[in-house]
């Protein structure tokens, strides 16, 4: 009797640290700046997790031939899972459930899932036989090299990946209109942790074909922790075509973002079809540093873009346009005052960012070099990619779907017509000769790569710049609203990377014989320094954004302060 009672209580126990669990997830959580620090935070350890994946990489690989099949290999699902996703997204979604009363949201939901799953059904088995012809024509050299059959066999086994990720998009526009924020933001950690797992478990015992398994664990985990709150909420109990016309609406006006989506996934994949045609290794030094500038982006312009969506979605449904407006200028100038510092410490630290993360094992130093090059050139955009999240989700929010939709499909047709002409004025001398100097990457093999770097943040500050320019003669007041904030950012990113810049020339540059510790402790002094150069000059400037970042960290700690304006309580 005392074993089964004493199995019962564990049970119990098992049961309730389970649902304490579960609650936690689930939790609603309001307001702009606590939805944006838990989004935020949740990006950190999710970057932390997406580094050591790259690093896994790196370090199994280096910037070599078979990584590049592997990042080449996601071209087509990638393109599945954009095409196919926009059209069922949260940016259309949030806005049907919120006009739809409790009943009616569940039929929608329903409708919507199954719709779904007939249209990516259809579509990913045309990928699947259509992989073959598509690669050869998209990547003709890892072709050429006897690579088609590794590649189309990578390509099937990622699109189940899409079409779980395309699942899991459906669940989270749930997610974030529940304000679950908490659950939404723990997704993409064990997304990576699944591909951790194929690269440190599954690769060793079954090649690149196990790396790939790992991302479609990964894309199931992604979706299955977002299922059971849905499920308790009644929602996907009853999974037929209930409302059909509501469906077919839906993917109406879905479709313009759709496209523009594709826009921007077709101008990517034209610019890996032109890195394959580089130095073998030049799509994985492009995707790497792609990678790594995507970690500020997630942090920050991901975060406020994502945090502020539901309530600039609810606010324009009501006709608050003056709520809208408020909204959408914080979460601008949140990105601005975070972001700028960042790309003056990012173009600093560059080196030590890519050496410290990535430099390890067959990832040697030319790789290391080439990569902080890119990176440097990424991070230039960070800002403009930052407000283009931002500015697309108002528009998705207040109905206007065409803007989008044109502002990328420019910016899509420039950044590969961009890429084309830069890879041809490199071919002569003397300009190669300045843009190597200037990058400190004149002995090296390969740096025409950089030339598409500098291509994909060119056309994406041309396109923040049409974004911003039309919510301007829209609303008249935008650049009113993020002026001041734009010229303290600018002051205080001029004064981070001057500082972080200062401390490395008094403390020794990074060498091809310097250690990990070395680098490590290095970029990490020059970046405090930075940091704190940052913080003093929005501190002399009086900057508003400061004070509000400082108060809602007071208010996390201490619950009796008092918020800092009115118009951050409408989020």
């Amino acid at each position: 009797m005392m074993f089964l009672r004493s199995g019962r209580d564990t049970l119990r126990k098992t049961y309730s640290g389970a649902g304490r669990a579960f609650s936690f997830l689930t939790g609603e959580v309001r307001g702009l700046q606590a939805a944006a620090y838990i989004l935020a935070l949740s990006s950190l350890l999710s970057s932390l997790l997406a580094l050591l994946r790259d690093r896994l990489l790196a370090h199994l690989f280096g910037a070599g031939p078979e990584l590049d099949i592997y990042y080449a290999a996601f071209r087509i699902p990638d393109a599945v899972f954009i095409g196919i996703g926009a059209l069922v997204s949260a940016y259309m979604l949030i806005p049907e459930l919120a006009r739809r009363d409790a009943a009616g949201q569940r039929r929608y939901l329903d409708s919507v899932v199954t719709g779904f799953s007939l249209l990516v059904a259809i579509v990913s088995c045309a990928a699947a036989a259509a992989a073959p012809w598509i690669l050869t024509r998209a990547f003709p050299v890892i072709v050429a090299d006897g690579g088609l059959v590794e590649l189309t066999t990578l390509t099937r086994i990622l699109l189940l990946q899409a079409v779980l990720l395309g699942f899991s998009n459906v669940a989270a526009a749930v997610t974030q209109f529940k304000h679950r924020y908490t659950l939404y933001a723990v997704s993409p950690l064990v997304y990576n942790i699944g591909i951790i797992f194929g690269a440190w478990i599954l690769y060793p015992m079954y090649g690149l074909p196990g790396l790939a398994w790992g991302v479609v664990i990964g894309a199931a985990a992604h979706l299955l922790i977002q299922v059971p709150s849905i499920v308790v909420d009644g929602y996907l109990r009853h999974p037929v075509l209930s409302e059909f016309r509501a469906f077919f609406e839906t993917v109406r006006l879905s479709l313009p973002r759709a496209l523009a989506l594709s826009m921007n996934q077709l101008a990517f994949f034209a610019l890996l079809a032109l890195a394959g045609t580089l130095s073998a290794g030049s799509i994985s030094v492009f995707i790497f540093a792609y990678n790594l500038q995507g970690v500020p982006l997630a942090i920050i312009g991901a975060s406020y873009a994502t945090a502020a969506f539901p309530t600039l979605a609810y606010a324009f449904s009501k006709g608050k346009s003056d709520v809208f407006m408020a909204q959408l200028s914080i979460a601008a100038r949140q990105i601005l005052f975070w972001s700028l510092p960042a790309i003056a410490l990012l173009v600093v630290l560059r080196a030590h960012i890519v050496r410290t993360v990535l430099g390890s094992g067959a990832f040697d130093w030319t790789d290391t070099r080439l990569t902080a090059a890119a990176l440097a050139l990424f991070a230039v955009s960070l800002v403009a990619q930052g407000l283009s999240l931002l500015l697309i989700r108002a528009c998705y929010a207040s109905g206007k779907t065409l803007v989008p939709f044109l502002v990328s499909a420019i910016s899509a047709g420039l950044m590969v017509a961009l890429g084309v002409e830069l890879l041809n004025v490199v071919q002569h001398r003397g300009m190669n000769d300045f843009l190597e100097v200037f990058l400190r990457v004149e002995d090296l093999v390969g740096t025409q790569i950089l030339m598409l770097a500098f291509a994909y943040s060119l056309a994406s500050i041309l396109g923040a710049i049409a974004l911003m320019f039309y919510f301007q003669l829209r609303f008249g007041t935008f650049f009113a609203e993020i002026g001041r904030t734009f010229g303290e950012a600018l002051m205080a990113a001029f004064a981070a990377g001057a500082a972080a810049y200062a401390t490395l020339h008094v403390i020794g540059d990074i060498t091809l014989a310097s250690t990990l510790l070395s680098v490590l402790l290095k970029g990490a002094g020059a970046g405090l320094i930075g940091c704190m150069a940052a913080i003093l000059v929005y501190f002399m400037l009086g900057s508003r954004e400061y004070a509000e970042n400082a108060l809602a960290v007071r208010r996390r700690i201490w619950r009796d302060v008092e918020p800092v304006s009115s118009a951050e309580q409408t989020a």
